[in-house]
């Protein structure tokens, strides 16, 4: 019988942020917490922001020379992933 370890990840992952936010609260202090973690948001959305602008000229391009976008598709996707790991809260999915 084969177990998946998703729905304990889904289930442990938010406990490992929590406790990395009572971590670093209680080394740096609660409101340099904060601005941590609204700075890895704001770098997020600058990320998927200026990168994902970037990509999908990138594509279009690649289409308009009637050359495969794929990889460009997978480097976008990537990007995507990694701005959205740093706009949700937390230092463990950062």
């Amino acid at each position: 019988m084969r177990i998946s370890l998703l729905p304990f990840f889904l289930l442990a992952l938010p406990l490992l942020e929590i406790a990395g936010f009572v971590i670093v609260g209680r080394e740096v202090g609660a409101l340099a917490t904060v601005g941590l973690v609204l700075a890895s948001s704001i770098a997020g959305v600058l990320l998927l922001r200026y990168q994902g602008f970037g990509v999908m000229a990138r594509i279009r391009t690649e289409m308009a020379a009637g050359q495969n976008p794929s990889r460009h598709l997978a480097h976008g996707a990537m990007i995507v992933v990694a701005a959205i790991l740093l706009i949700i809260p937390g230092f463990i999915s950062d």
